[in-house]
């Protein structure tokens, strides 16, 4: 059950957008005056997360009315697009699409790029709802080739929408690209509510591939960053998030914490989808504790609900979780009953996985009853919506294979049972069926050698990623302390190396005035800046904290210093473009260098000198080169 727990609680998380915590106002939610100073304020409290969309629809209604018959046209068009986002979170589709058709058509929309956007972020999310989702791609295309065109802030909504689009389409990569993209913007631009946003795509990806420890990372990261904020639909959504993933690795007391906290927002804003994937999941936690009674009352109640709202993953996923009540009730001819009416509306789930795991239950169940053909048929189903699934989501052939083989395997054991009542029955095919089993085992041997290639393949593969792994510091994107010290050793075996060491000033002050955050952002502007100055037969490397190491080819001094002046200038250009630092902030470098010469062979000694001279360059008063 927690395979269904954790791809349908990522389909509930992709189904609603941002908002923020607000309780309505004691006073009249419409404004008394077409006071357009009034109407500005609601506008942008609603758009900066200060307001909920949803507790206060009614003083959004209120400003689009206003805006709309006062003439304020930028207002306007501004609150028409937030307009759009709340008529999505109600679920008004229809009025939405006409709303879209006629605002998109707008020839004024055209000047306001970041409204523009936000309409077409509110369409694309819509076009993902329909089973047609050709024109969501084409929306989704058009968005993708644009992203360099736009301003910092336009892009995270761009990222936004895409990582949306991603998700509910399987391209769990993609999700994952664009939420880490859109995070390093949003971060950049200090736009917190998109950084939470960014963090829960990231959590709900990791968590859909099984990657347990990242999700709960990324979860907890989305939490703190939103209960920072007055964002109450998408604080309560990471809650939801951050508790299914704790639910699934069995800490049930913390995971139940944050699902009410999650459940008493969706009751105050009578929030369908949520109301149904939270029976949904108290109905699966009272499975899972054994009480089965509670668990199949609740279960019927939200097949109800879900079936009434027409959200079909809900209304099948309770449907399946109500069998399996039946089956630990022994009451198998019910369960096989809901099984059946499940797979003839099995059309109706979204994704492939979820139709995967259903025919995997629906094998189990159809074995229990001995019903050999429906089990049969239920495991070739499995075997085609596992492949589509991994197909979807980009997964490595290798590991298709894998299912491949062991749907394989199991339809092997069903075949070899029935060779055996066969052989009991009718002794006159002992020979026909003993030849059957004879390709049968050669099948599934050559299929085990061919797995067995594939795997020590990907093995070798792995451990070529893990070796580059651990030469690589992954905030800067460059090699480690081991990486460069490998490198230098290397290199010092077959020529002579110039050995620099550089300790960027001031480093501290920098990350007790601005932050840690803003710190990283400085280590890697100065990586970059060494990439883009170094020649291709030079390296460098994080050698520890704020301290590099350079392995040089020339030892010219000529050649050093000027090398490091560029470096300087270039990093001084790459920290101008971080938005936190102030611009006038002189950022720069002390060097000490150690010239390699033919009779020095020693990394050791090197280093040591080079040292030596970066102590000199500091007590000297830092920001020069001095060379030993």
């Amino acid at each position: 059950m927690a395979g269904w727990l954790n791809a349908l609680t990522i389909l509930f998380f992709m189904c609603v957008t941002q908002s923020g915590f607000a309780s309505e106002s004691a006073s009249n939610p419409f404004l008394d005056a077409p006071d357009r100073e009034s109407t500005r304020s609601i506008i942008e409290d609603i758009r900066q997360y200060k307001l909920d969309y949803l507790l206060n629809k009614e003083k959004l209604k209120s400003a689009f009315k206003i805006s709309k018959e006062q003439g304020w046209e930028d207002l306007h068009l501004e609150a028409a697009a937030l307009y759009s986002e709340l008529l999505f979170r109600q679920e008004k589709y229809d009025e939405l699409t006409v709303h879209l058709s006629h605002y998109l058509n707008h020839k004024e929309l055209l000047k306001r790029n970041d409204i523009y956007l936000l309409f077409l972020e509110t369409k694309l999310k819509s076009l993902t709802r329909l089973d047609d989702l050709q024109p969501a791609k084409e929306l989704s295309k058009k968005l993708e080739a644009q992203i360099s065109q736009h301003s910092v802030n336009e892009k995270i909504i761009i990222f936004r929408a895409l990582a949306y689009y991603y998700t509910d389409t399987d391209a769990l990569r993609k999700t994952l690209n664009a939420a880490l993209e859109g995070l390093e913007l949003a971060i950049k631009s200090n736009d917190i509510a998109s950084q939470g946003y960014f963090y829960r795509k990231i959590a709900d990806a990791y968590n859909y591939l099984n990657d347990k420890e990242k999700a709960i990372y990324y979860a907890k990261k989305a939490v703190s960053t939103f209960e920072s904020t007055n964002d109450g639909l998408f604080t309560s959504k990471a809650y939801w998030s951050l508790g299914n993933i704790l639910l699934e690795n069995d800490d049930t007391s913390n995971a139940l914490v944050y699902l009410n906290k999650a459940l008493a927002y969706f009751k105050k804003v009578d929030m369908k989808k949520g109301l149904t994937f939270a029976q949904y999941s108290i109905a699966n936690i009272q499975y899972l504790q054994g009480n089965y009674d509670a668990a199949l009352v609740k279960a019927q109640e939200n097949i109800k609900l879900a079936q009434s709202a027409g959200i079909n993953d809900m209304q099948l996923a309770s449907m399946i979780l109500l069998s399996n009540i039946y089956i630990k009730q022994d009451a198998l001819e019910q369960a096989n009953q809901i099984n059946d009416d499940v797979f003839l509306i099995i059309d109706k789930f979204s994704r492939s996985i979820y139709k995967a795991e259903f025919f995997g239950e629906r094998y189990e169940l159809k074995r229990k009853l001995n019903l050999t053909d429906e089990a049969f048929d239920a495991i070739e189903k499995k075997l085609f919506y596992t492949k589509k699934h991994f197909d979807a989501t980009s997964e490595s052939n290798i590991k298709a294979l894998q299912v491949k083989f062991e749907v394989k395997e199991k339809e092997d054991t069903i075949r070899k049972l029935e060779y055996q009542k066969d052989i009991s029955n009718l002794q006159a095919k002992e020979e026909y069926q003993q030849k059957i089993i004879w390709r049968l085992s050669a099948t599934i041997a050559f299929i085990l050698v061919l797995v067995a290639l594939l795997l020590v393949y990907r093995q070798s593969r792995q451990r070529k990623k893990y070796h580059r792994m651990a030469s690589t510091d992954h905030l800067a994107n460059c090699l480690n302390r081991r990486g460069i010290l490998a490198t230098a050793n290397t290199k010092l075996a077959q020529q002579n190396i110039t050995v620099a060491i550089v300790d960027l000033d001031y480093f501290k002050k920098i990350n007790d005035e601005y932050g840690h955050d803003v710190g990283d952002l400085v280590l890697i502007a100065f990586a970059n800046a060494a990439k883009e100055t170094l020649s291709k037969h030079d390296d460098f490397g994080r050698y520890g904290g704020e301290e590099w190491l350079f392995i040089l080819n020339s030892s010219d001094e000529i050649v050093v210093h000027q090398m490091f002046e560029q470096l300087a200038a270039t990093y001084q250009k790459y920290c101008n473009n971080i938005d936190a630092l102030e611009k006038d902030l002189s950022m720069t470098f002390s060097v000490g260098v150690s010239l390699g010469n033919k009779s020095n062979k020693s990394l050791d000694t090197l280093i040591k000198h080079a040292d030596n001279a970066l102590y000199q360059a500091k007590e000297n008063g830092r920001n020069q080169v001095i060379i030993n």
